[in-house]
């Protein structure tokens, strides 16, 4: 067969010639347009126009399954598809409570076949897919967050995809000795650019936090404590007074003890017992030190400091408990690390931090995202401390918080590091 899209005429000149019998062909396509970013949207006018764009390509390459999850906006994409070859849509449960393909507009009327429930992860969907259609042609339509974690399981790369990019298609052969290849695309017009929500200076999820993890008695306190990583163990002595601050970091360097410590004006290091003299780029990588040193374990007290920005990115279900996530970005310029973004999850109730998540080295070949889940929480002097099991995953690119999720995390990351606290004293300090 000679396609004849231009999509699958470029797909043919990027692997070289056609299939190969033993290759099996997907197309992974993320789901067209979305009314809305609310429960379980159906797609707008736009977006189902983009779906009969997707029957095309799925018709040019015979496509033998059509797979979704169970949401509306992933079947109204697959179901043009599955009508034009008249095949059932194969259905993932996601086990999500938002999911449901009764009350979609227009309606699902396409046979919906449902995959055994014990196969609810992206190993296990891509074992079956390739079992079941070996030398075939498959159509997958998922999700900003699935897809990616797809692409990484078949070791093709890491890949991203922005909330507003309803058009990404990737075309992946895969044989069973040879591997994969996957040639990355789009299907339909181009995607309008939609408004992004705004992000805030504050929010109230995080002020309930701040006030329970006991934000009043840090903001006039003196505390110390020791943090242990596999960075490393560091001394920390925080004192502030409203919006003043003098924090001192001590740790060792080349069997030599180092002192490193700054206030709102100035910055000093010590190591050895001799004052260090800094200069402009030496004074502003030590500041970082040291914020970078106090800023994890008295979180989340600093997530309302200038040039901290929130985005309410709302309730997500892990671990049998619904948490409210919140991403945080910072102006550009502020510290060496501004450009890496982090997300935050909440209990929604008591605004107690659960766990959080942040990317680190964009834009170099060692970027990474780590996620830490919270645990040992006790209350000192007034403020609530914790310890996190930190877990991993790096790469080639830039990462983005924006893609992490439960199925993510228990497949993708690794164990990383613990991170400890100890020997922790708070001393309030008189007005």
């Amino acid at each position: 067969m000679i396609p004849k899209s231009l999509v699958s005429v470029l797909f043919t000149l990027a692997i070289g010639g056609p299939i190969l019998a033993e290759e099996t062909l997907l197309i992974l396509a993320r789901h067209a347009e979305k009314q809305s970013d609310a429960g379980n949207p159906d797609l707008t006018e736009r977006g189902l126009g983009r779906a009969e764009a997707l029957a095309d390509i799925a018709a040019e390459w015979n496509v033998n399954a059509v797979y979704s999850t169970d949401f509306c906006r992933t079947a109204q994409t697959a179901q043009p598809a599955a009508v034009r070859l008249g095949m059932p849509i194969v259905v993932q449960a996601t086990g999500s409570a938002a999911a449901d393909l009764e009350g979609c507009t227009p309606e699902i009327s396409s046979t919906v076949l449902y995959l055994d429930p014990k196969i609810d992860n992206t190993p296990d969907l891509l074992s079956w897919v390739l079992d079941q259609h070996a030398g075939g042609a498959v159509l997958i339509v998922g999700h900003s967050n699935t897809l990616p974690r797809m692409l990484l399981r078949l070791g093709v790369g890491v890949f991203q995809i922005a909330d507003d990019e309803y058009d990404r298609l990737f075309m992946v052969t895969h044989d069973s000795t040879e591997g994969a290849r996957v040639v990355e695309t789009s299907y339909g017009e181009a995607p309008t650019e939609s408004p992004m929500p705004e992000a805030v200076e504050s929010l109230p999820i995080v002020d309930r936090a701040i006030a329970f993890h006991g934000g009043e008695t840090y903001g006039n306190s003196r505390t110390r404590l020791n943090i242990a990583s596999r960075s490393g163990s560091f001394d920390l002595e925080v004192t502030r007074r409203g919006p003043l601050f003098d924090y001192a970091v001590k740790d060792s360097v080349e069997d030599s003890s180092r002192i490193t410590r700054a206030d709102n004006e100035t910055t000093q290091r010590i190591v050895g017992g001799e004052t260090v003299e800094l200069d402009a780029e030496t004074t502003r990588r030590a500041r970082d030190f040291v914020f970078a040193r106090v800023y994890f374990p008295f979180l989340p007290f600093g997530l309302n400091d200038p040039d901290v920005f929130k985005l309410d990115q709302g309730i997500e279900h892990w671990d049998a408990k619904d948490l409210r996530r919140v991403k945080v970005t910072f102006t550009p310029g502020s510290s060496t690390d501004a450009s890496d973004d982090y997300a935050y999850w909440f209990d929604p109730e008591t605004g107690r931090l659960e766990q959080y998540a942040y990317s680190f080295g964009n834009g170099t070949p060692k970027g990474g995202l780590r996620f830490r889940r919270l645990s040992n929480y006790r209350r000192v002097g007034g403020i609530l401390f914790f310890d996190a099991g930190n877990i991993g995953l790096e790469g080639d690119g830039d990462f983005t918080v924006d893609r992490i999720d439960p199925e993510m995390v228990g497949e993708l990351m690794h164990p990383v590091s613990e991170v400890k606290l100890s020997a922790i004293e708070v001393e309030p300090l008189g007005d």
